[in-house]
């Protein structure tokens, strides 16, 4: 039968909680944790196989091992302790064997038998270093030495021994001071000391000198604890290294002072002094970060990284985001930042967005010009039609009136594409009866779209009136017409039909910001290829299109759809690839009358002289024609007209004239000198001076409110300019 493993401690714990009736008290008395006893005693347990207490409300009861294993518990701590005073005073003078053991050899029995049961390493040598008793524990820890290790041989005869065996290593050149170290510690003790020892296993020896002189060592096998001490140190380092080796900034803050920073924080922050890494990093608006975070330990953590700027000693820029999460140093509550060196990518970003710019300002420059050559069509078209037939008045009557048409529609592009993206309805919106739009619409679309396209437009309800400025409802529909066209190569039919009808409750919910109501709707429809189903949710972004490098800008849908939002209404799609496309246009119906349309009168014209003045006019605009126009227009009113190229050559003929004009009439950019400020110098020689401001630019885009506070003298005209509108604003001025 094998021998359990008894270690003495074991043993002294089981008997003083047996004393004393708990383990908190037993603890007490042994200078122990409760854990540290507890522990014992499961050790106790696993050594014997079984329970000793039973545990309780009661408290701890013994079980009948227990209860077996008391009094040779007592009995053997009690050899133990007496040990060394036993076999000094009692080996010597013990009597002659008998029948009945003395007391004497009983003990030495007992002792051996107790010293081959503890776990621990145990030997014992006299006052003169003879070997007395050790166990086979004790002889395991030192195989070179086995055979050597029985009574009687001497400490300093096993050195030797030893170093002739090998146990002072290839190394050690003077054998005299290993063995001379060896046994000056064999004789002084000292505190427990870990070694590892020739059967490649880690021992804590305690050496303890006898009343008599004698040494008692023990060996105390660690291995295990040394093991996990080494993997928890390994453990430790390959953390360490992964937090150094880290490509992210890593810095443990207190609320006061920087307590740890690896090498990339120090990389980031350019410094290694905690002191200077306070300092930095710095947010958007200059405030320190660590300076604005919230005490730790707060609930108030920030969400997400929080960006920041480094500014380093050696002048280079970072940008950083900082993770910010929750941590503890030393059992204090902290912040742990992690800092992430975001510089290459926010450059890179920066450079793709300036490439989309780049981008979107080309695909804009193309966009406007494709919009305008389809003006320029219709202009020249009209004025080559007019130029072949000039006697024929009625033809070159309805030719001016396309070609007024045309300019004005190119007005209420640029107006568009200045107000592009901005709610609200246009300044100019006006009631539009859609019939006569879509008779103007069918003329001006046939030079355009070709011979092989025609375009149906059915009309069921011939007065259905929108409010809309009429430039924009016609270049919206050109668009939509002109996207039909691109969708059927080979030709095709376009249709349009206009109704009156209810929004019901389907078109209300897809469309939350339509009001109900009656509504006009206009269809276009074609039976081109149709919309791709994945790109049908894109087809109003900005600059999206499915068309080929150089055949479509992506401005079009997106001009329709702000066009429409903007009058209050909403745009459905229905498309089914190979089937064709239909927009329907739902504007809300406007119940006023819309104004009948001009036609170009040549008689009229020629009969109406304008509205005639004596005035001197300072007129100041930096490009030619657009003077020329203007002074033409003016004289044809009777005034005298004097021009300036740009502001400062305003001032300069104001003095020349010693101020001796009635009206300034002036463009707002310009160079050297803009319009404003040419204004408001020349209103402070003469405060009573009327101004006509022009550009085209919304007056916003100009600081102009102490300006056109003055509204009896001072009023704003959009380019481009009409001109009957020009001579009603200065006869109002002048007159």
């Amino acid at each position: 039968m094998q021998r359990p493993d008894l270690d003495i401690a074991w043993l002294r714990g089981f008997l003083a909680v047996v004393d004393r009736g708990s383990i908190a008290a037993a603890a007490a008395d042994l200078s122990l944790s409760e854990e540290a006893l507890t522990d014992r005693l499961r050790r106790l347990e696993e050594s014997l196989g079984k329970p000793l207490f039973l545990y309780g409300t009661a408290g701890l009861r013994l079980t009948a091992e227990g209860g077996r294993l008391l009094d040779n518990a007592r009995r053997l701590v009690l050899l133990h302790d007496d040990a060394v005073a036993c076999l000094d005073d009692g080996a010597a003078s013990c009597p002659a064997p008998s029948a009945e053991p003395c007391e004497a050899v009983r003990m030495r029995e007992l002792l051996a038998d107790a010293i081959g049961c503890v776990s621990e390493g145990f030997v014992l040598f006299d006052e003169h270093g003879r070997l007395v008793v050790c166990n086979e524990r004790y002889r395991a820890a030192y195989p070179l030495l086995t055979d050597l290790l029985r009574p009687g041989v001497r400490f300093a005869e096993l050195l030797h021994k030893a170093v002739e065996r090998g146990a002072a290593g290839r190394d050690v050149s003077d054998p005299s001071g290993w063995i001379a170290e060896r046994l000056w510690r064999h004789t002084r003790g000292g505190p427990p000391s870990d070694h590892c020892l020739a059967d490649g296993r880690w021992y804590r020896i305690s050496e303890h000198a006898t009343r008599s002189g004698g040494i008692v060592k023990v060996l105390t096998d660690i291995t295990e604890l040394k093991r996990h001490e080494q993997a928890l140190a390994d453990s430790e380092e390959r953390y360490r290294r992964l937090v150094e080796m880290a490509p992210y900034g890593v810095v443990v803050w207190d609320g006061a002072r920087v307590r740890f920073a690896n090498r990339a924080a120090a990389r980031i922050l350019g410094t290694a002094d905690p002191v200077a890494m306070a300092g930095t990093p710095l947010l958007d608006g200059g405030e320190r970060l660590f300076a604005v975070l919230p005490p730790p330990g707060a609930d108030a953590a920030p969400e997400g990284p929080v960006e920041a700027h480094v500014a380093a000693p050696d002048g280079t820029h970072r940008d950083v985001e900082v993770g910010v999460h929750a941590f503890a140093v030393d059992e204090a509550p902290a912040w742990l930042l992690v800092l992430n060196d975001v510089t290459r990518r926010k450059q890179a970003e920066r450079a793709l967005h300036q490439a989309q710019k780049m981008q979107a300002i080309g695909q804009l420059a193309g966009g406007i010009a494709h919009e305008f050559n389809n003006m320029l069509t219709a202009i020249g078209g009209f004025a080559q039609m007019a130029r072949r037939a000039p006697n024929d008045r009625a033809r070159v009557a309805q030719c001016l009136t396309e070609i007024v048409k045309a300019t004005e529609r190119a007005a209420g592009l640029t107006g568009q594409l200045l107000s592009f993206g901005r709610a609200g309805r246009p300044e100019a919106a006006k009631p539009v009866r859609v019939a006569a739009q879509l008779d103007d619409l069918r003329r001006f679309l046939r030079p355009i779209l070709g011979e092989r396209y025609a375009v149906d437009v059915t009309v069921r309800d011939p007065d259905a009136v929108v409010l809309i400025e009429p430039a924009l409802l016609h270049q919206t529909l050109v668009n939509l017409a002109i996207n039909g066209r691109d969708a059927m190569p080979d030709g095709g039919r376009i249709a349009v039909t206009v109704d009156r009808v209810a929004a019901g409750a389907a078109v209300l919910g897809r469309h939350a910001d339509l009001r109900p109501g009656p509504h006009v709707t206009i269809t276009v429809r074609d039976s081109g290829t149709g919309i791709a189903p994945d790109v049908l949710d894109r087809i109003f972004e900005p600059f999206f299109t499915t068309k080929d490098l150089g055949e479509g800008t992506g401005l079009g849908l997106s001009l329709v759809y702000s066009t429409v939002t903007r009058a209050g209404g909403a745009v459905d799609v229905e498309s089914e690839p190979g089937q064709g496309t239909a927009f329907t246009l739902w504007l809300p119906a406007h119940g006023g009358a819309s104004p009948a349309a001009d036609l170009f009168d040549l008689d009229a014209v020629e009969a109406d002289d304008g509205l005639s003045m004596a005035a001197s006019v300072l007129l100041v605009e930096d490009e030619e024609q657009v003077r020329d126009f203007i002074r033409l227009t003016l004289e044809d009113m009777g005034m005298r007209v004097f021009c300036a190229g740009d502001g400062t050559e305003a001032l300069e003929a104001f003095q020349a004239h010693a101020g001796a004009f009635d009206l300034l009439v002036t463009d707002l950019v310009m160079p050297r000198m803009g319009g404003a400020e040419t204004a408001r110098a020349l209103r402070r020689e003469n405060p009573d001076l009327p101004v006509v401001l022009i550009s085209g630019y919304p007056p916003e885009k100009e600081n102009l409110d102490d300006l056109l506070a003055d509204v009896r003298r001072v009023v704003f005209l959009h380019k481009p300019i009409n001109p009957d509108e020009l001579a009603d604003k200065v006869h109002a001025l002048v007159v």
